[in-house]
């Protein structure tokens, strides 16, 4: 199974579910802009009800700042499935040959054929409902922008075992190149570090960051005894 070791210094509590655990946390729709460009956000749904409130906040910004640095790392016409930041949760990421992308963030015992299944029906979807506009658009939204067709496959889609495999759907995704990684480091380019990337990303709040860097210090003191 693919291990999240990246982030592994962070405690259990930051991201323990509260209750049994949700198969699918999130899809996030994204521009691909190209390798070493950020990708452009365009539409989200997630669900971070599992999470304990006072960790909730962070969780997401963790969340999406893994899906999005999968999609930035997935090539054009491919897709990838990755530990995105912490134990037992991927980021799958599909992204098409026109830059269209779209990842979502699952346990490790959700099944991956029907995790693509989903991101490729939302990338299909959100095509059909808007035409050539996710091609023109310049910035990305203030606030979340969540239709209503992908908050019906959040709710879907996260009892894969009610959903129907399309036979087509499944055969069109097969064609896509795949990669599994066990981390995001396995994803970065020679040279880059993690810890760049996290201070230098706009999906990161300050306090979220000074965070990961207490807990990284918290991991290596411990390691020293």
């Amino acid at each position: 199974s693919l291990r999240a070791d990246a982030l592994s210094h962070l405690p259990d509590v930051f991201f323990s579910p509260v209750g049994s655990m949700v198969k699918l946390i999130c899809i996030i729709v994204f521009r691909h802009e190209g390798k070493g460009e950020r990708a452009l956000k365009l539409a989200q749904v997630d669900d971070m009800s599992p999470f304990g409130y006072f960790s909730r906040g962070k969780a997401r910004e963790f969340v999406y700042f893994g899906s999005r640095t999968t999609c930035e790392r997935t090539p054009k016409g491919e897709r990838v499935s990755v530990g995105c930041g912490y134990e037992d949760y991927i980021a799958h990421s599909l992204v098409r040959s026109d830059g269209l992308a779209a990842v979502c963030v699952t346990d490790e015992e959700y099944p991956q054929d029907m995790a693509y299944q989903l991101l490729y029906l939302v990338c299909k979807d959100l095509n059909s409902k808007l035409g050539d506009k996710w091609k023109t658009v310049t910035k990305e939204s203030k606030k979340p922008v969540s239709p209503p067709f992908m908050e019906k496959y959040l709710k879907e889609y996260k009892d894969p075992k009610k959903m129907d495999k399309l036979g087509k759907v499944q055969e069109e995704v097969s064609e896509l190149k795949l990669q599994l990684k066990d981390n995001l480091t396995l994803l970065l380019d020679r040279g880059e570090q993690l810890d760049d990337l996290v201070y230098k990303t706009e999906d990161l709040s300050e306090i979220a960051k000074e965070f990961y860097a207490q807990s990284k210090k918290h991991n290596q003191c411990c390691k020293s005894w």
